[in-house]
């Protein structure tokens, strides 16, 4: 089975991408070829002997908006032409952002192979108005009028994503809708349970992923955290964090927060974040996409044994905490004065709960779904 996994933004950038991929190349059965830009952030490529990575050139963020434009247009273009000399059986592709590629191949080239999409976030109409956002916008359309109604699998990361995709897709069969979560590989459980013991002291926090002013609690959280230098110790680890977070970072010198502007390398966070106990999430809800968001750091912290706070805003992760007993704590993070370190107690957790959250379970209704189960059990 020719399988062709369309991932415009940099692979590196979305690690339940590359957790897929290997699962996907992992069986022997499956010729595996991605097409994917290079990523511009200093990210350690991804890498697998079974999977034969096409890289084009990504947009050049300083370039002319017209380069940028013309850089993306010979991305799917390439891609197109590269599909019919590798003529699949199978077709992923992720997000609005690859789709023009997918649609060239199927239209044009008269593609025959089986398609599946799958979406990391949600978008509404509105947000294809944004500046940059102008081939999404056609790639969404081309969703909408001719790929989305040949698809045999479109997927969103949580129900409540999906919800909204199909109410703004009620011409598309309900069959074809699916969940696929972003949860992290089954080696990640087999960690030391960090909170089986309770908390030391002082209480270790860390946060992991991007950050800004704008979109995230990051000011506040360390705000509060530098209130406790006794108590409470607290570590940023991102690459994609806003210059300015780490200018104010760099003039406060809080005794007890930490940071690394550089972030780590997916495969060695289950090592760091054990030497923790609580693990945050900190978007603040600004749009449908993050209100109804359960970002992968959440299965990722508690994978690894953290109890996880988050925004009273992100509506999904309460929903999720309500159905399942796990340590996930609701946090007003706009109001943090009246919460004091003195009263924290761990809320407990139940490891063979969290146990049923990986990256393996979720990947098998996909797999099921393009026939590889079936090659597997022939082989």
């Amino acid at each position: 089975m020719k399988v062709a996994y369309l991932h415009i933004l940099p692979l590196e950038y979305y690690p339940p991408a590359c957790t897929f991929l290997d699962t996907l190349a992992a069986e022997k059965s499956v010729d595996v070829r991605v097409y994917t830009t290079c990523n511009l952030r200093g990210r350690k490529p991804y890498c697998n002997k079974s999977v034969t990575i096409d890289r084009g050139d990504a947009p050049n963020p300083g370039a002319l908006r017209v380069l940028r434009l013309l850089t993306t247009i010979k991305w799917h273009v390439k891609t197109a032409f590269s599909l019919r000399r590798f003529q699949p059986d199978s077709i992923v592709y992720v997000e609005p952002h690859s789709a023009i590629a997918a649609w060239l191949f199927l239209r044009f080239f008269s593609g025959k192979a089986r398609l599946y999409v799958h979406h990391h976030e949600f978008y509404e109409q509105r947000d294809f108005l944004r500046p940059g956002m102008q081939l999404p916008r056609i790639g969404n359309l081309k969703e909408r009028q001719f790929l989305f109604p040949r698809a045999e699998w479109i997927s969103q990361t949580n129900e409540d994503r999906l919800r909204l995709a199909m109410r703004d897709n009620p011409a598309i069969s309900d069959t074809a809708w699916r969940v696929l979560p972003n949860y992290p590989p089954a080696e990640w459980c087999t960690k030391r349970d960090v909170n089986a013991a309770g908390w030391g002291q002082p209480v270790r926090l860390i946060y992991v992923g991007s950050a800004s002013f704008e979109d995230t609690y990051i000011q506040e959280i360390t705000r509060w955290a530098s209130r406790y230098p006794k108590d409470i110790q607290l570590h940023i680890c991102g690459y994609n964090v806003k210059a300015d977070v780490f200018e104010w970072l760099d003039q406060q010198r809080f005794s007890n927060v930490t940071y690394e502007p550089d972030g780590c390398a997916y495969e060695e966070l289950p090592s760091i974040l054990t030497e923790f106990d609580i693990g945050l999430v900190l978007y603040k809800g600004n749009t449908t996409n993050f209100v109804f968001n359960i970002p992968n750091k959440v299965y990722e912290y508690l994978c690894c044994g953290l109890e996880v706070w988050y925004p009273t805003e992100m509506t999904s992760i309460k929903k999720f905490q309500g159905e399942h007993s796990l340590p996930l704590r609701e946090l007003d993070f706009s109001n943090l004065v009246h919460f004091d370190s003195s009263d924290l107690q761990p809320l407990g957790r139940a490891p063979s709960r969290a146990r049923d959250f990986t990256a393996e379970q979720a990947f098998d209704p996909l797999l099921a779904a393009m026939g590889v189960n079936e090659r597997r059990a022939r082989i």
